[in-house]
């Protein structure tokens, strides 16, 4: 166990509401999801949807191809790219749900969140989680709520509402990024 960092932040208790709670879910699962390369598969089906209704077109108005079968190839391009768009909204609430499960046990249960030297500590409704800096890759201050997000996984989360005030808040944010900006940097050793 690290021993508390001497930087004036913590320990904070509070409860996340079920809106906060809903909320930093909701922003995980899509963080989770664009990750998975949700992106990529969304793009890339257009530009190839894209180029074939641009070939097939050309091809029918020069004469290269005839009508009918130029509207089949359009029609089963189309039916892919359709089938296509529904696997990948499938798997963004697939994603959601996940994250969704994953904040079902922190809602309404009193937590609290310390900051140690090498990451945050939360204990509370489930077993003790810990996120160290070094396994962290961003911390932000976005809607109402701190997060501080592991390469993989769920995030910590802290209600802004739990500081003291939006500049302490702000603080807190600014310091996870530092502390995560240090770890990263060259030359530093993973603690």
């Amino acid at each position: 166990m690290s021993a508390p960092a001497d930087d004036g932040f913590g320990p904070y208790v509070f409860a996340l509401t079920e809106d906060e709670a809903r909320v930093a879910a909701a922003r995980y699962g899509l963080r989770r999801a664009l990750a998975g390369g949700l992106t990529t598969s969304h793009l890339a089906p257009l530009a190839a949807f894209a180029l074939t209704v641009l070939f097939v077109a050309i091809l029918g108005l020069t004469g290269l191809m005839g009508r009918r079968p130029a509207e089949a190839i359009l029609l089963v391009a189309a039916a892919l790219f359709l089938l296509q768009r529904l696997v990948a909204r499938r798997r963004f609430f697939a994603s959601r749900r996940a994250a969704a499960a994953e904040f079902a046990g922190l809602g309404a249960a009193s937590l609290v969140l310390t900051v140690e030297a090498d990451g945050l500590r939360l204990d509370g409704a489930t077993s003790p989680r810990r996120w160290r800096f070094v396994d962290c890759i961003d911390a932000e201050d976005a809607g109402g709520l701190v997060y501080l997000w592991p390469r993989s996984g769920a995030p910590a989360v802290a209600p802004t509402r739990v500081f003291a005030d939006a500049a302490e808040a702000a603080r807190f944010a600014r310091h996870l990024r530092a502390q995560l900006a240090r770890r990263l940097a060259p030359g530093q050793p993973d603690l």
